[in-house]
């Protein structure tokens, strides 16, 4: 076939095809907006395409060097953007409303069909029944409940639902970032604080060095950011990476790799202050403007060993301890304080483990010694780093009123499995109240107490954290939990008496995402210049609908006055009219903001647009002049954007001298500034360190475990997905070829791999690329049993690789909240008779997942055969008799099942 007939060819498979744009956020990146040009066919998605709005029609980026500068760049969907009709259109999508039978609980228990009537009664029963029983505070929502939020959409009406303080992926640095430069993440996101701590992608164009420290941005950071630092890469900023594993970024952008033991920053950063004292590598201007005298000449006192401790924190002193040369630290801490401006970001998971708050607070006073926290090209080394938004929106108005209630905060959000754990023993008189605020993170001594007895689940949020075990026979242990399954087999399915099939948001209906994200979203922290319309795509498959329909019928069954609230302008659209009348509403706010004058004006627009052209480009842009970086907004005022005690940044926070601080939010003993050996563990590192190299249980756990992002999952999103599995991605424990030899272990090995908390099944991936006692097993995996029960195995034994079955839900003593995404462990090669068991999946790093997956989404079936089989049980004792035995075959280990057949 010649070109001409290749074009024809395709030219003919897309007659009749249609395309619309939308965004990506529900991969769990959701604040990268990237866009999708998206192309449908006979009622389903054909293909993604990348962003075409700067250049029309060409993917292409080349947009010329003047654009990217001013941030006009195509906003290119990752890999998992591109997966998405496999997620869509999957064999285990949930299609209609299912009722499980037996207990909660993996292996535990089956699902049957029923009708939506049944389902929405049912949870509105349960709802009113268990508020009347335990009061506002027994229902728990999982939509996100940090930064003192609350997800229940029907709180402000039905007065009950909670929030919490806190967040998941900024927890290791927040309390640094409050207590020394004054920067509370509640505030920032409310608009309650002056400045933001974040920047502008292009401002990295004005770096003269990238510090990436446990930073894998090629991997772990979607959108525009990780795009800029290839760029700037490329035209000359240098490039260094401090980590544990030899990363993709490592590989691609580094001029320099310094492999660091885990868990260690804290030394390393201590002996480059060191050096930077004693070499007076210091910004003397700043400081002088905007640092506090007193708290700095602390922190040097205690660096250069003038302090209590008396030692000297020198890079001899750091590096066995870090396993980094002497010479090493200090010639990175001479380029460190010579080369200027720097961007050093001190990363999310190092924060999150023994002393990583500590390391994270140390990283922002480095960046503050240097004059690089609040300058172009510099960076806060923080957490979220939100940046001001350039272009105005449109924002639909659903005509909800505010409500009355004041949703109270009772818990840190990451404290859940703890609540779960120890609540009934609180409510029975086993502990006291105060051993139970502290152990919750319960923000003052007078705010409500839980009882949680229902958990409204948002997709996958059971597998997401800490101590799987723990957290699922928690979670199992109340008295009635539902929520919205996009998969049959996902694991938080197994924890739900009613299951409801969910929309894909992106793809499928009208709906607003989490947090009131209307369909307008716009771009992402570093590239706010933008904003797109995530248009009508596809119809909702089988029986699913819109979850804003089912809370609108869910408070229509809770009264009058809650429906009246939540959803006045739909309340009474009939179901086959829902998409359509939420399109309305969308239309009239675009009409609306695009007769605004002004708008138009600042944007550009020589005449007013339809919502008809908007749909058919719908991504706005304004281009960015100068760029953002820390602090902007109110050092141009002439403001002081540090909101402590003092208005300066405090090396030793004041704060934290004057107060109690075991009976703040935090519940623990937090020192004044970062030390190597805190006052809580009073001088032996070994009595806190539950994931480190000097706690005991080392000598049975003896590798330091890490849990990094894969570029192919966003949480657990797309382990589902045949897209991003086996062949494409190796799920798999990292193992240094050291270690592995002592272990007797090879490449490709099925292994066991254990910890006090936990045990899972995965191939070895023996590689250099990862320090010596250290292992590492990707976030993403799902908790997915094979039935065999133990006192380690509480559900069974964990086929598909979840790290977080080996994780411990524990805080440290001074900073209750911080999440831990790390610990000690052990991987031992499965014997190879032994191992024949686990089929040949386990080859190809899967270990039997596919197994249990082909088994769980054949339940359906199963279960639809289960109630077909009661219903004749009726006809007498005899039948009845069988159809129970059918039943508990029906309910018995999906995977000894297939093994079987």
């Amino acid at each position: 076939m010649d070109k001409q007939g290749i074009i024809e060819a395709s030219r003919k498979r897309r007659e009749g095809e249609r395309i619309f744009y939308t965004s990506c956020p529900a991969n769990g990146c959701w604040d990268s907006a990237c866009v999708l040009k998206c192309h449908v066919k006979d009622e389903k998605l054909i293909a993604v395409e990348p962003d075409d709005s700067v250049n029309p029609n060409d993917s292409r980026e080349d947009c010329g060097w003047e654009n990217t500068w001013k941030g006009n760049v195509q906003m290119r969907p990752c890999a998992m953007g591109h997966s998405w009709k496999k997620e869509l259109h999957a064999d285990t999508r949930l299609l209609h409303p299912m009722k499980r039978v037996g207990e909660k609980g993996p292996g535990r228990g089956y699902f049957v069909q029923i009708s939506w009537e049944e389902a929405l009664d049912t949870i509105a029963e349960k709802m009113i029944e268990i508020k009347e029983k335990y009061g506002p505070y027994g229902i728990f929502h999982s939509q996100y409940p940090s930064f003192e939020k609350n997800g229940f959409p029907l709180a402000p009406w039905w007065e009950a639902g909670f929030g919490a303080w806190g967040e998941h992926s900024t927890s290791g640095h927040a309390a640094g970032e409050m207590l020394h430069l004054g920067v509370d993440l509640t505030k920032v996101t409310r608009g309650l604080q002056n400045s933001m701590p974040g920047f502008e992608a292009p401002d990295l164009f004005n770096s003269k060095l990238f510090v990436m420290w446990g930073m894998d941005p090629v991997v772990a950071w979607f959108g525009p950011t990780s795009y800029y630092m290839h760029l700037a890469h490329e035209y000359g900023c240098k490039t260094i990476v401090i980590d544990p594993r030899y990363t993709q970024s490592a590989e691609l952008l580094a001029d320099q790799w310094i492999p660091i033991r885990p868990g260690t920053d804290l030394a390393m950063m201590l002996a480059v202050a060191q050096v930077l004292f004693e070499e007076d590598l210091v910004d003397h201007e700043f400081i002088d403007e905007w640092v506090d005298a007193e708290g700095y000449e602390e922190w040097r006192a205690y660096v250069m060993g003038e302090g209590e401790d008396g030692i000297k924190k020198t890079p001899e002193w750091a590096a066995p301890i870090t396993a980094v040369p002497a010479d090493t630290i200090r010639e990175f801490a001479r380029l460190y304080g010579t080369e200027k401006p720097v961007h050093l970001q001190y990363f999310y998971s190092c924060a999150k483990r023994h002393m990583g708050d500590y390391s994270a607070s140390a990283s922002m006073l480095l960046q503050a010694m240097t004059g690089n926290i609040a300058c172009h090209g510099g960076c806060e080394s923080g957490a979220c780093l939100p940046t001001p938004g350039r272009v105005p929106a449109p924002r639909a108005d659903f005509g909800r009123n505010p409500g009355d209630y004041q949703v109270p905060v009772l818990f840190n959000n990451n404290c859940l499995t703890e609540i779960l754990a120890r609540q009934d023993d609180y409510w029975s008189g086993k502990i006291s109240e105060e051993e139970f605020r502290h152990l919750i993170g319960s923000p003052t001594n007078d705010s409500p107490l839980p009882n949680i007895q229902m958990i409204i689940f948002e997709n996958n949020y059971g597998n997401n954290h800490s101590n799987v075990n723990k957290r699922f026979a928690g979670m199992a242990n109340t008295e009635f939990n539902w929520g919205f399954q996009w998969h049959m087999n996902q694991p938080t399915a197994e924890l739900c008496d009613i299951i409801l099939p969910a929309p894909v948001w992106q793809f499928e209906g009208m709906d607003e995402y989490m947090y009131g994200h209307q369909r307008f979203v716009s771009g992402p922290n570093g590239m706010r210049n933008y904003f797109t319309f995530c248009g009508r795509g596809l119809d909702f498959p089988g029986e699913v609908r819109s979850k804003e329909w089912v809370w609108t019928e869910i408070a229509k069954r809770l009264g009058d006055e809650v429906v009246e609230g939540y959803n006045p302008r739909m309340k009474d659209v009939p179901v086959e009219q829902w998409v359509d009348a939420q399109e309305a509403i969308y239309k009239e706010a675009f009409e609306k903001w695009a007769d605004n004058a002004t708008i138009m004006a600042y944007l550009g627009y020589d005449h007013r647009p339809t919502w008809e052209e908007f749909n058919a480009k719908p991504v706005i842009r304004t281009e960015i002049d100068e760029p953002y970086y820390p602090f902007k907004s109110a050092l141009d005022k002439g403001e002081s954007p540090f909101n402590t005690p003092t208005k300066k940044i405090e090396f030793a926070s004041n704060f934290v001298k004057t107060h109690d601080m075991t009976e703040s939010r935090w519940r623990g003993r937090i020192d004044p500034m970062p030390v190597w050996s805190p006052s809580y563990v009073e001088g032996d590192i070994s009595t806190a360190s539950n994931d480190g190299f000097y706690n005991p249980k080392v000598k049975k756990y003896p590798l330091s475990l890490v849990t990094p992002v894969s570029v192919y999952r966003q949480h657990s999103s797309n382990d589902n997905n045949p897209f991003m599995r086996e062949d494409v991605y190796r799920h798999a424990v990292w193992i240094s070829g050291v270690d592995a030899k002592a272990r007797g272990i090879k490449d490709g090995d099925i292994c066991r791999v254990y910890s006090d908390r936990g045990e899972t099944v995965l191939t070895a991936y023996v590689t250099n690329r990862c320090m010596p006692g250290t292992a590492a097993v990707h976030h993403g995996g799902w908790y997915q049993t094979n039935g065999e029960t133990s006192e380690m195995n509480v559900f069974g034994q964990d086929m598909r690789g979840t790290p977080n079955i080996l994780l411990d839900d524990g805080h440290l003593p001074h900073i209750l909240g911080a999440l831990i995404i790390a610990g000690l462990v052990e991987v031992e090669k499965i014997a190879d008779g032994d191992a024949e068991g686990f089929g040949g999946e386990a080859e190809r790093g899967g270990a039997r997942g596919a197994m249990v997956a082909v088994a769980c989404r054949d339940r359906l079936a199963r279960s639809q055969g289960a109630r077909d089989a009661a219903a004749q049980a009726m006809e007498g004792a005899v039948a009845a008799a069988e159809a129970a035995e059918e039943a508990a075959a029906i309910g018995a280990d999906p995977v000894t099942a297939v093994e079987n057949a």
